[in-house]
């Protein structure tokens, strides 16, 4: 059984250990608060490996690749950059990956879905993943463990809220996608 859980452990790439049971028991998380980032004051890693963060600087992305990093998910719609981040990641041999979280003013189910599988898909690697303040990150955070983790809508809200959610209005977001999945 405990050779199961291993796989399972590995087969998600988040790191996020299996449901202990068919309870739906909350997942063990290692969620920390980092230092500061370059330009971010403050950013929060699953397992340290999963960075979620605001918007870093066009300085910040330029070192990411020197702090080992290998990944930049970019949840912002193309419209609200105000420079090429894709450029100054790849250039630096990042993968990065733009997949805006936010569609007609809710959370898309589609893009929840489409972040979690890059980050599945890259066992192993550091990645930052980030929207303009970290409440987009720390909403996706949030509906990822009640949908797929089955955390309970209350316990994946404080979860974010861990995590960088502050604004009320990402919370009522947030809510507003937990009671479309009941």
């Amino acid at each position: 059984m405990t050779r199961f859980f291993i796989c399972l452990f590995i087969a998600l790439g988040l790191g996020v250990p299996a449901l202990a049971d068919n309870h739906h028991a909350a997942p063990e998380l290692d969620l920390k608060t980092e230092a500061a980032l370059g330009n971010l004051p403050q950013t929060f890693s699953l397992h340290g490996r999963i960075y979620m963060a605001g918007q870093p600087d066009e300085a910040t992305l330029a070192s990411l690749k020197d702090q080992g990093f290998d990944m930049v998910i970019n949840i912002r719609s193309p419209q609200e950059m105000t420079f090429d981040e894709q450029t100054i990641v790849t250039a630096q041999g990042l993968d990065y990956h733009n997949l805006p979280l936010m569609k007609d003013g809710a959370i898309d189910d589609q893009t929840v879905t489409d972040i979690h599988q890059v980050i599945e898909a890259s066992p192993g690697k550091k990645i930052l993943l980030h929207c303009s303040s970290g409440n987009r990150v720390a909403g996706w955070f949030g509906a990822h463990l009640a949908r797929d983790m089955h955390m309970s809508p209350e316990e994946a809200i404080a979860t974010a809220k861990q995590a960088g959610l502050t604004k009320a209005s990402m919370e009522k977001i947030l809510r507003s996608y937990l009671d479309s999945l009941k």
